[in-house]
């Protein structure tokens, strides 16, 4: 059976600085996140202060791992709020 993937976009506003304060509550810097993600530290930089306007589901689901907290609940409930939106057009 064949199969499509469906790529979908949503917009979070202020996901960078929640991010960043997620990091900052567990008193790690932007180079421990960065490594434990897997990513460079110029890389989590351009996502915390939000110059990059998208972000992978995998580099999202590392920063999830490394900071350990479910970010794809906050993805789910923003998109949610998207789709209901588009619903009411």
């Amino acid at each position: 059976m064949n199969s499509m993937l469906v790529t979908l976009s949503v917009d979070i506003p202020g996901l960078g600085n929640r991010i960043r304060q997620l990091r900052e509550a567990k008193n790690m810097s932007p180079t421990q996140l960065a490594a434990l993600a897997g990513m460079s530290s110029a890389n989590l930089y351009r996502i915390e202060s939000e110059t990059t306007k998208s972000i992978p589901r995998e580099t999202l689901k590392a920063l999830s791992q490394g900071l350990e907290v479910d970010l794809d609940k906050e993805v789910k409930a923003a998109l949610a709020k998207a789709l209901a939106e588009d619903q009411k057009k």
